[in-house]
């Protein structure tokens, strides 16, 4: 699993003192008003599922308009459209380098984001291709750790966007990612934003 902080949902109480007037006095119930009453943070906007018909030709230009090198996006992002899983091109081949995207059909696909903290995606047949957690650090601001089998994860920041039931991400793209680790997560944030294109509400 990737991603490390969940949403805490905070809950407060007050203290009630109690009196009598004297020994024989009869008990009463509390008032209305003295009677302690959990609240709950009001849930993130964030919360539910979001989906967008994607193209390979969207998925590229976000790589692009990440500021990718020409270098890393034929070694690193190329093979990527090609592969199965993203379901764009049959047979899973690029048959012209210049035009990796030709014969290309769409593919709907999906995030979630839950109350409790968890993240998760979905592809175009309804199986689930991504999982871990997320935080929410202010109004236009969320985190998520992508995990590595060596050594520890990084902190992917997202900036966001909601606009009634329209979602829009935004890579945090560090000015020096020049390691394997911080390239690795850097292409797996811009996968998932489609940065310039919108996600639309489901649920």
């Amino acid at each position: 699993m990737r991603r490390g902080i969940g949403v805490l949902i905070a809950f407060a109480a007050a203290t009630v003192a109690c009196g009598s007037n004297g020994a024989t006095s009869t008990p009463t119930a509390p008032s209305e008003a003295t009677v302690p009453s959990p609240t709950e943070d009001p849930v993130s906007p964030l919360v539910g599922t979001w989906s967008r018909v994607t193209t390979c030709n969207e998925s590229l230009q976000s790589f692009r308009r990440a500021g990718l090198e020409d270098s890393v996006i034929e070694e690193h992002v190329l093979p990527g459209l090609a592969d199965p899983s993203n379901g764009w091109l049959p047979g899973g081949q690029i048959t012209d380098p210049k035009h990796p995207c030709e014969g290309a059909v769409p593919r709907e696909h999906s995030h979630f984001w839950t109350e409790h903290g968890t993240f998760g995606s979905f592809d175009w047949k309804g199986n689930q291709v991504d999982e871990g957690t997320y935080e929410i650090i202010d109004d236009d601001t969320l985190v998520m750790p992508y995990g590595f089998e060596q050594g520890p994860p990084i902190q992917v920041e997202f900036g966001y966007q909601i606009d009634g039931d329209t979602l829009a991400l935004d890579p945090v793209i560090p000015s020096d990612c020049s390691t394997k680790h911080c390239l690795e997560a850097a292409l797996w944030s811009v996968s998932v934003a489609y940065a310039g294109e919108t996600w639309e509400r489901v649920s």
